[in-house]
């Protein structure tokens, strides 16, 4: 694993905790949801279960575990209302990824956005802090239909983009989804973030090369 990054013709980015500073709070926001519903003494543990989920997948896991008597979706629509306030007045971009973006933009790599956060979430966000210019399109894996944990999500953008897995850099913040890219063939990037920090010598071994701080990048 090197610290500095390979800069290949591709760029797949997820967003939360890879771009902006938001995993605290879809932390936040999952654990209100859980202690309002009784779940206050293991919301914790059920949160740190949901990195590489779909908002879907983990509105799943959260009536399962509680036994709740309302869909899945409806709990969907609750969570995605509460992130969407945060989106557009508190989440911020990560310092100094913007100046990673319009470097790869100017050594002319296409770059796509591959998030679990639903698609208009996502456009909210990235509008708001005016980074949405910097990518091709983006991909959400609620449309693919499957979470981090399988590699569908990247391949599908990677036939978007044109593309084939060695020849792009994926960049991700998650251990789960990390090591799915690396799997699948894909140049892995590991950024750090406080939610995997406990995590983070894991990611670094599984990682072609790795992010300590945006501002601190080795160009190469």
């Amino acid at each position: 694993m090197s610290t500095g990054i390979v800069i290949k013709p591709y760029a797949i980015f997820d967003m939360d905790g890879t771009l902006v500073d938001s995993m605290g709070c879809w932390n936040g926001v999952y654990i209100e949801f859980l202690t309002a519903h009784g779940a206050s003494a293991y919301a914790k543990e059920l949160v740190e279960n949901t990195a590489h989920l779909t908002t879907y997948e983990s509105a799943v896991l959260f009536r399962d575990r509680l036994s709740l008597d309302i869909s899945a979706s409806e709990i969907v629509v609750a969570l995605d209302a509460r992130m969407k306030e945060l989106y557009q007045t508190e989440v911020c971009e990560k310092p100094g990824v913007r100046a990673w973006l319009e470097h790869l933009r100017n050594h002319g790599i296409r770059m796509c956005i591959v998030s679990s956060t639903p698609e208009p979430l996502i456009r909210v966000c990235l509008e708001r802090l005016g980074l949405m210019d910097f990518f091709s399109f983006i991909l959400s894996c609620d449309t693919i239909g499957k979470g981090k944990d399988a590699p569908d999500a990247y391949l599908a953008a990677t036939k978007q983009l044109g593309a084939i897995p060695s020849d792009v850099a994926v960049y991700e913040d998650s251990p789960v989804a990390l090591l799915t890219a690396k799997k699948a063939g894909f140049y892995a990037v590991a950024v750090y973030d406080d939610s995997s920090a406990r995590l983070w010598e894991e990611m670094c071994r599984n990682a072609d090369s790795a992010v300590l701080d945006w501002r601190k990048i080795t160009k190469s």
